[in-house]
């Protein structure tokens, strides 16, 4: 990344920062975030394309929802470490956008008016992504995410879906939805195996525990 381009980042990432701000969003270390509701985040990222052969900057927005107690409890039973905010629904800003599809901004340098292009997708954030959010913050709209493997990914899902269904007291669906999975890999012995199995052998141990 030349000289030049960096600094044209930094100028766009400075103006975007204080738009979210506005938003009602503050800054974490890998994403914005605001409170939505009990233990529920909005959650917006910014995938930047900073080596473009033309020398401009390609922003694509992601916008999603942090379910602090979904990913908590996910760490949990795998027995890994948290990785900070990160998002349990999450999508390209430009397909919850009337477009339907990938979006990417693209600023270069004066004379270029990239503080107005700021301005614009951070509007356009509030105008599509806000609404996303906000419609996707309850358990049962999350499990139905997880269920039509929407906003997500299949290996994500089958982490995130049992806990949520244990967390909305479906403790029988919890475990009915790891054993499936399970079923997949129990043959293997590779680290997503292992990874999965300890999972499954933890969720087991605190389903029972919630139906005691």
């Amino acid at each position: 990344m030349s000289m030049r381009t960096k600094t044209l980042l930094a100028a766009i990432i400075r103006i975007v920062e204080g738009e979210l701000k506005h938003l009602g969003m503050r800054k974490t270390k890998s994403a914005h975030v605001c409170v939505l509701g009990e233990d529920v985040f909005g959650w917006v990222g910014l995938n930047v394309a900073a080596n473009r052969g033309d020398g401009r900057v390609g922003i694509n927005p992601v916008v999603g929802i942090r379910h602090e107690r979904i990913e908590k409890m996910v760490a949990k039973l795998t027995a890994e470490k948290e990785p900070g905010m990160m998002p349990t629904i999450s999508t390209s800003l430009g397909y919850v956008s009337p477009d339907g599809r990938y979006l990417e901004w693209l600023f270069e340098a004066a004379p270029f008016d990239y503080e107005s292009e700021c301005k614009r997708m951070v509007k356009a954030i509030e105008t599509y992504g806000t609404p996303f959010m906000k419609s996707n913050t309850t358990l049962a709209a999350i499990i139905d995410d997880l269920e039509q493997l929407r906003f997500t990914t299949k290996d994500a899902a089958v982490y995130k879906l049992p806990v949520a269904y244990l967390l909305s007291g479906k403790a029988d669906a919890a475990v009915a939805s790891a054993k499936r999975e399970l079923k997949k890999v129990e043959h293997r012995s590779d680290v997503v195996a292992r990874q999965y199995k300890t999972f499954v052998a933890n969720l087991l141990q605190e389903a029972t525990a919630v139906g005691k």
